[in-house]
C-alpha cells in the first residue's frame, strides 16, 4: 500500500494499523467493506472483510492487557470493492429458444457421448434455483457465501438463469456448483467472490462461470482467479453491459481468462456488450430463454447470458478431452468459430461468435481401426482392470525403442508402463492405472521397420 505513515503504537494493549485516511473519500462511496489482514501476537493471520467503521474503531481501541498477551497487526489490503450482475432487461414477450441452435448446441451434444466422468461448472453468482425442474438433477454440492451457509438458493434470479443456460447447453454429465457471492440486489463483496472461487476449485470444478463486473482492479480477487489458473480451471468472464471498454472493468480485463462480448440473433454486436482488447470470443446474448425461480422460465439479455454458453462449450470440450490443458481446450473452442468483424481476432468479436455445429468427436479407437494397413490380434472380453499384458515376439528385443506400444480409451491416451521380462523375446505391458469398467480399449504396437498390430479389449463390468 502507497503512502505509509508512521505506526501508531499504544502502550497498554494493541492494534498496529498502517495509517489509512479515513472520512468521506471517493473509495468510502464505492464500498462500505474494506479487506484487512490480523495477524495476533502468536503470528496467526486472518483476513476478514469489515467495514470502514469497524476499521476505524479498532484503530481507536485500547485493551487493558499487556502488550505481549494482546499485540495484533491489522494491515488493510485493499477495499471490498462491489461487483455487480450484467443484466440489461428481463422480461420479453418472444419466447425462443434461437441461440442454442444458432451456435451448434444439438450437434455438440449429440457428438460427444455419456460417459462416467462428469464435469462441474461453478456458477458464481446470486446462488441457484436447484429445485428448478431443469437444473434439479444436475446439482452438485455448492455454497451461500453471503448468509454463509450451506444454503445457496437464488434470492433473485440471475444465477438461476445462468445456470439454466449451462444446463440447456450441455448434456447431463455436466454438474452445475451453484455458488451464491452475490446478493438480493445482485451486488457482491470482492472478498466473498474470491471465497466462491477458492471454494470452487477445492471442490473439484473444472469450469468457472463469473456474469459480473466492477470498476476497480482488485488484486485480492485476482489471486484468487490466479489460483483457479494454476489449478488448471478454466475462467469465464462476461464483458460486460455499458458499451465500454473492457479495460474499466474487473474481472473483464483479465487476459488469462476467456471474457465473452454478446452478439443478437442477426449476428450482430450487441448494442450494450462492452468490448475491448481482452475479448476472446462472443456468444448470444440477447433474448434469452432460461430458467427463473420458481419453476418458471424467463427471457433476459447481456453479457451475462453470453458468458454461461461459452462456459457449457468448453465444458463439453473439457469432457470429451480430459487430458488436456485449459490452454490446449480454449485453443479447440476458439478453432469453432464464425469470424465477424475484421479478419480474424478483432476487439468486438475476438476470435469471432462460438459455433459448434461443425464439431466432431474424437474416437481413437475408431481412428485407428480405420486405418487399412495393421494386423488385428485376436480381441478379449472382461479384462481385469490390473491386467498386464505379455506380448511375445518371434526374435529377440535388442530394446525398447525397437517396439512403440500404446493404449487407447474411446477418448484418450491410457499411460502405460513397459518393461522387459527376463526372456528376452517378451514385453511386459502395464496400464500406469487401473482401467474403468466395462470399457472399451484398444492396443496398439508398432514394431520399427515392422508391422503394426492392434488389439481389441473389454474390461469387466
Amino acid at each position: 500500500m502507497k503512502g505509509f505513515l508512521k505506526i501508531l503504537l499504544i502502550p497498554v494493549g494493541l492494534f498496529i494499523f498502517p495509517s489509512v485516511v479515513f472520512g468521506n473519500t471517493d473509495i468510502e462511496q464505492q464500498t462500505d467493506r474494506v479487506i484487512v489482514e490480523i495477524t495476533n501476537a502468536a503470528g496467526k493471520k486472518d483476513v476478514k472483510s469489515i467495514t470502514w467503521q469497524e476499521l476505524e474503531s479498532m484503530k481507536q481501541l485500547k485493551s487493558s492487557f499487556s502488550i505481549s498477551a494482546t499485540a495484533s497487526t491489522v494491515n488493510m489490503i485493499e477495499p471490498d470493492y462491489i461487483r455487480s450482475i450484467d443484466l440489461v432487461n428481463a422480461a420479453s414477450q418472444e419466447l425462443t429458444t434461437w441461440a442454442t441452435e444458432r451456435i451448434g448446441i444439438p450437434n455438440l451434444t449429440s457428438q460427444i457421448p455419456l460417459t462416467n466422468n462428469n464435469i462441474t461448472v461453478a456458477i458464481i453468482d446470486s446462488g441457484v434455483d436447484y429445485a428448478h425442474p431443469l437444473l434439479e438433477n444436475r446439482m452438485v454440492d455448492g455454497y451461500d457465501f453471503v448468509d454463509n451457509d450451506t444454503d445457496p438458493m437464488d434470492e433473485h434470479y440471475h444465477g438461476t438463469h445462468v445456470a439454466g443456460i449451462v444446463a440447456e447447453s450441455t448434456n447431463e454429465n455436466i454438474k452445475i456448483m451453484p455458488i451464491r457471492a452475490l446478493d438480493e440486489e445482485g451486488n457482491g463483496y470482492d472478498s466473498n467472490i474470491a471465497k466462491g472461487i477458492y471454494y470452487a476449485v477445492d471442490h473439484g470444478a473444472s469450469v468457472i462461470n463469473m456474469s459480473f463486473q466492477g470498476e476497480n482492479y482488485s488484486t485480492y480477487l485476482a489471486n484468487a482467479i490466479n489460483y483457479a489458473l494454476d489449478h488448471d480451471v478454466l475462467l469465464v468472464s462476461s464483458s460486460g453491459n455499458d458499451s465500454s471498454n473492457t479495460d474499466n472493468y474487473y474481472p473483464a480485463s483479465e487476459q488469462d481468462i476467456i471474457v465473452v462480448s454478446a452478439t443478437n440473433k442477426y449476428d450482430n454486436l450487441a448494442s450494450f456488450s462492452n468490448t475491448g482488447n481482452s475479448i476472446d470470443i462472443a456468444a448470444p446474448g440477447v433474448e434469452i430463454l432460461s430458467s427463473i425461480p420458481g419453476s418458471k422460465y424467463g427471457v433476459a439479455s447481456g453479457t451475462s447470458m453470453a458468458a454461461p454458453f461459452v462456459s457449457g462449450i468448453v465444458a463439453m470440450l473439457k469432457k470429451d478431452h480430459p487430458t488436456s490443458t485449459t490452454d490446449e481446450l480454449e485453443l479447440i473452442l476458439k478453432t469453432h468459430v464464425d469470424d465477424r468483424g475484421t479478419l480474424y481476432w478483432d476487439p468486438l468479436f475476438g476470435e469471432g461468435i462460438v459455433n459448434v455445429s461443425s464439431y466432431t468427436h474424437v474416437n481413437l479407437i475408431q481412428q485407428a481401426l480405420s486405418a487399412t494397413s495393421y494386423v488385428s490380434l485376436p480381441s478379449y472380453e472382461n479384462v481385469r482392470l490390473d491386467k498386464e499384458w505379455m506380448i511375445n515376439f518371434d526374435r529377440s528385443i535388442v530394446d525398447k525403442s525397437t517396439v512403440e506400444v500404446n493404449i487407447y480409451a474411446i477418448n484418450q491416451e491410457i499411460p502405460v508402463q513397459v518393461s522387459f521380462n527376463s526372456n528376452p523375446k517378451q514385453l511386459m505391458v502395464k496400464g500406469l492405472d487401473l482401467y474403468k469398467p466395462n470399457s472399451n480399449y484398444l492396443l496398439e504396437i508398432k514394431v520399427k521397420n515392422g508391422k503394426r498390430y492392434l488389439m481389441e479389449f473389454k474390461t469387466e463390468s
